[in-house]
């Protein structure tokens, strides 16, 4: 693989942020490691540099949290923001959510990794990739994660 493959992390936890980040760059030889904590930054980020893949959280803030700020309303289904984004500009990017939380709660709706992954792939085909459950606790996150992103590569690369 003579590219350089881009990943953005999507993922307002700083803690999670890293623990990605580590396993990427420990998995891959090479890798340009991009970063947004938010909707607004990740759709920044991707009209600015079209990442091979997105990882990304999907409970986000709709902006980057700073000192005295909130970064607007929180959003348990901020990420599909990002989805909704990518389909309106048309660009098919591969999105793998990777969550803390086992069920997602918003105004009393809830809905569990399963019903979700099936809803993204029924609403966003063409870009959604998978979900991994992440608990900082096991690293079998981290195999699963690698999995998808490795078939990512591999499609786009040959390698």
């Amino acid at each position: 693989m003579d590219a350089v493959p881009t990943v953005l992390i999507v993922e307002d936890n700083e803690s999670k942020l890293n623990s990605i980040q580590g396993v990427l760059e420990r998995e891959l030889r090479t890798v340009d490691i991009r970063k947004a904590h938010s909707v607004r930054s990740a759709i920044d980020d991707v009209l600015a540099c079209m990442p091979d893949l997105i990882i990304a959280d999907m409970s986000l803030p709709t902006y980057d949290i700073k000192i005295r700020e909130r970064g607007g309303s929180p959003r348990p289904f901020g990420g599909i923001e990002v989805f909704d984004t990518l389909e309106r500009y048309e660009i098919v990017v591969p999105v793998l959510v990777v969550t803390s939380y086992p069920t997602i709660t918003e105004g009393g709706q809830s809905i569990g990794l399963t019903e979700l992954s099936k809803r993204l792939h029924s609403d966003f085909s063409e870009c959604f990739i998978g979900t991994v459950y992440f608990d900082s606790a096991y690293s079998n996150w981290e195999n699963e994660m690698m999995v998808f992103v490795h078939q990512v590569l591999k499609a786009k690369y040959g390698t």
